[in-house]
């Protein structure tokens, strides 16, 4: 793409760049300014994940932040995807849903790990894959608790307490990890995707709809993205509108679904705009005019 990566600060860089907030980037960013050289935060992770990225005084230290997967990014970005279709033909799916997902917590407001712990304990037409979900109690107690003292070490002192709720909640149909994610999701005819929070959109949708499953889905818009509305089975974010939304799954037409899927999947740009290479291009040059 026509730079390169600097060794040492000898190399006299033009950026620095730092992917996701840490506090190891301080000493980086006080070379960098002694330097005159200008800094960038590219935000990966969603705020619910590392809570700093929702302050502003972290945002202060950068001279420029980049936002990957946020659907209000300014540029929009995003989120880089290894493009797998071997799946997408595959015939013999179970009409029943899919889930993968590992079971997470977060006490920052926005989360959705509770609504997809309440999902997978309330219906069984779900089918769930993912680590963590066997945990014993005690150990989710420790994981409550370091995602407590991490809220609290950002400063956030206004937190959300529904991951409380479901400490003791395991899905009615648990089935182990996932060791190939597209290859277990393209066993079914639809599966259910919940993202960290409705703040941006990571692989996962687009895992599902690669896999030839048809999504049920619960974050940002995703038209915002470049992708079809039709293609997407969208659902409020509460119990109730998912439970609803996996119902309209099962009662679909997959076969006119998986027809517009591949049209869309195979149409011209399409593939080049969500591969990696796309999401570094875009990133490197809006770096590069950081003053």
């Amino acid at each position: 793409m026509g730079h390169s990566l600097a060794a040492n600060w000898l190399d006299e860089p033009d950026v620095l760049i730092c992917v996701d907030w840490d506090k190891s980037c301080k000493k980086s960013i006080r070379n960098a300014r002694r330097m005159r050289i200008p800094t960038v935060l590219v935000k990966n992770e969603p705020s619910v994940v590392l809570p700093w990225h929702g302050d502003p005084r972290v945002d202060s230290k950068f001279s420029k932040v980049i936002e990957v997967g946020r659907p209000n990014g300014n540029p929009l970005i995003k989120w880089p995807q290894t493009w797998d279709m071997k799946y997408f033909e595959k015939a013999n799916r179970l009409n029943r849903i899919v889930a993968v997902s590992a079971n997470k917590f977060s006490f920052i407001p926005g989360e959705l790990y509770s609504l997809r712990s309440s999902v997978y304990a309330s219906t069984d037409a779900l089918d769930v894959f993912g680590i963590g979900w066997e945990r014993a109690l005690f150990a989710n107690l420790l994981k409550l608790a370091r995602e407590l003292q991490i809220a609290v070490a950002a400063g956030k002192r206004k937190l959300s307490t529904a991951c409380l709720k479901n400490i003791l909640v395991r899905p009615r149909n648990f089935l182990g990890p996932a060791n190939d994610k597209l290859s277990v999701i393209s066993d079914y005819r639809a599966s259910l995707v919940i993202e960290n929070s409705a703040e941006f959109m990571s692989e996962k949708l687009i895992d599902s709809i690669l896999a030839g499953s048809i999504p049920v889905y619960v974050g940002p818009p995703v038209a915002v993205f470049g992708i079809p509305d039709e293609l997407v089975i969208s659902a409020a974010p509460g119990l109730s509108g998912v439970l609803e939304a996996l119902q309209r799954a099962l009662d679909s037409n997959y076969e006119a679904w998986h027809d517009l899927a591949r049209e869309w999947l195979t149409r011209p740009g399409v593939r080049e705009a969500w591969e990696g290479a796309r999401a570094c291009e875009v990133i490197i040059k809006a770096a590069s005019t950081a003053k």
